[in-house]
């Protein structure tokens, strides 16, 4: 049997092999976790988005899913037809943090410790309506647009003077 080991009388050494195999494939498994660990963790941060840093896709998204709601609203107010609608952001998504007040003022509470170390996060607040402008068929009757301006303004809990309505080209 080949051995790696002989002492020095030349007898084999029976564990003195199985030794060295055991260390190099220890080895070859280290450095594979290393190299392989190392990728899949850089893969994951950049498919994922965390929930800290809202991409401007998920911007564009919710502004066009309040634009719907606002058309879907208006279509079923009767006398209004052909509704397009524009909705304003005014900024984006907002991080809330937890917050202490102490003597000193208010800090952020803070999880972790060391290089780990990260205030503690509660939420996301939808960006604040600036404003919404309607065109639509029957846009320029003034009980169509009293009506279209109570109901947007009561749905979106925005003032009335931040709504514009007009009427479509025909």
């Amino acid at each position: 049997m080949f051995s790696f080991f002989k002492s020095r009388d030349g007898a084999e050494k029976k564990d003195g092999g199985l030794r060295v195999w055991l260390i190099v494939l220890g080895a070859a498994a280290g450095i594979a976790l290393l190299l392989f660990g190392s990728y899949s963790n850089k893969s994951e941060d950049t498919a994922v988005n965390s929930p800290y840093s809202p991409s401007e896709d998920e911007l564009v998204l919710y502004q066009s899913y309040l634009e719907e709601r606002v058309k879907a609203l208006c279509e079923s107010v009767d006398g209004v037809s052909g509704v397009t609608a524009v909705v304003t952001l005014s900024g984006g998504f907002e991080q809330i943090y937890a917050t202490e007040i102490s003597e000193d003022g208010e800090e952020y509470v803070i999880i972790g410790s060391g290089s780990s170390a990260e205030a503690l996060f509660l939420s996301r607040a939808a960006p604040e309506i600036a404003g919404i402008g309607i065109v639509c068929r029957g846009g320029n009757n003034a009980s169509v647009k009293q009506e279209l301006t109570a109901l947007v303004s009561a749905t979106f809990h925005i003032s009335s003077n931040r709504i514009y309505i007009t009427e479509a080209q025909k």
